[in-house]
């Protein structure tokens, strides 16, 4: 009983946040089911990892080795490297499956241990024994080090440099402790784990709450925001309004509706850049802010938006305003927006068919 209560006691933290977390990823609403299935799996892994790591150290202070120790042992080289190989996958939607390679072949090795020394082994006085494959939790851990400094990288090559600054810093967190621990300093590894959990849970969940739930474009709040945090580097404004949202939810229904939205969304999403965001404002209202680029290349950037979203079937009137103070922007993007649009229904009317697309 005194054992379990130094463990708690010794633990409490980590026990606290770890519990706290799956709490409250059983309660969001936020985040898609593949990132929360993710986080309770690191936070099993972890909780497994602190267990074994404390059961391990108590049947190594015995005089003479266990298959328990061996087992603990093998848990603990599997778990480390895996917990990391989470973190990679929570924080990008598409991963190769090579990355669970190093994993499988480190668990193997580790669990070898049962039949051969090549990864490590227990002297008769149960003193611990390196064998050549020893290192191999460590090269694994390293390699998702990697993976996850590389995955800051390329964030930041889109211009997210908020994310890419957030990997940055759990790669770090996750390298120094794992140096630690391989030149046997003491330091909390699995504290550090879910310490980096909550945190990127918090950075994700905070980037959850600028966006809109419905397209995944930044919403009218981030709108505001980056409009005063950003004013000075805001080189183009774009307006744009769906045509015949109402049409579509009245003849089709709402879910039709909620389609379409989803549909010229991706279009926006997919032609703009980590410099320029979009917004959905209103209903079928959105505003694309540029950044960078001259005219000539916004015009072409708003003309392709145009052609795609024709393409999927439905039409936006579009407003292009650059080069002027940011109000002075939004004032002409407007006005070209509804000029836009009474252009299009002109078209359609002297056409005689109606403005949308769908029938």
């Amino acid at each position: 009983m005194d054992r379990i209560l130094d463990y708690l006691g010794q633990n409490y933290c980590l026990i606290l946040l770890l519990l706290g977390m799956y709490i409250v990823t059983l309660f969001d609403v936020f985040l898609e089911k593949r990132m929360l299935y993710l986080l309770r799996g690191a936070i099993i892994s972890i909780a497994v990892l602190a267990v074994v790591d404390n059961a391990e150290s108590y049947f190594g202070m015995l005089d003479h080795p266990t298959v328990w120790r061996v087992l603990f042992s093998a848990v603990c080289y599997t778990l480390r490297p895996l917990i990391i190989l989470l973190l990679v996958l929570i924080s990008s939607k598409k991963q190769s499956p090579l990355l669970l390679i190093p994993a499988v072949l480190n668990g193997l090795i580790a669990f070898s241990a049962f039949f051969t020394g090549i990864s490590y082994s227990f002297s008769a006085d149960n003193a611990f024994q390196r064998g050549p494959l020893g290192y191999t939790p460590y090269i694994a851990t390293c390699f998702y080090v990697l993976a996850l400094f590389l995955r800051s990288f390329r964030v930041f090559a889109m211009h997210n440099s908020e994310e890419a600054l957030i990997l940055l810093y759990l790669a770090l967190a996750a390298a120094f402790a794992s140096l630690f621990t391989a030149y046997g300093r003491e330091v909390s590894v699995n504290l550090t784990f879910a310490a980096e959990l909550v945190l990127y849970y918090l950075y994700v969940y905070s980037q959850s709450t600028k966006r809109d739930a419905l397209t995944g474009l930044f919403n009218r709040q981030s709108f505001y925001s980056d409009l005063q945090k950003r004013e000075d580097s805001i080189t183009g404004v774009v307006s744009i309004d769906m045509n015949e949202l109402k049409w579509l939810n009245d003849t089709q229904g709402h879910e039709a509706g909620d389609r379409a939205l989803k549909a010229i969304s991706a279009v926006f999403l997919a032609a703009s850049t980590g410099k320029d965001r979009v917004y959905r404002v209103g209903g079928d209202e959105f505003i694309m802010l540029c950044r960078g680029g001259s005219a000539e290349e916004m015009q072409a950037l708003t003309d392709g938006m145009r052609r795609d979203v024709q393409a999927a079937g439905y039409s936006c009137a579009f407003g292009l305003s650059a080069g002027k103070p940011v109000d002075a922007m939004m004032q002409e993007a407007d006005a070209l927006m509804y000029a836009d649009k009474a252009r299009l229904k002109a078209e359609a009317a002297a056409g005689g068919k109606a403005l949308h697309l769908r029938s």
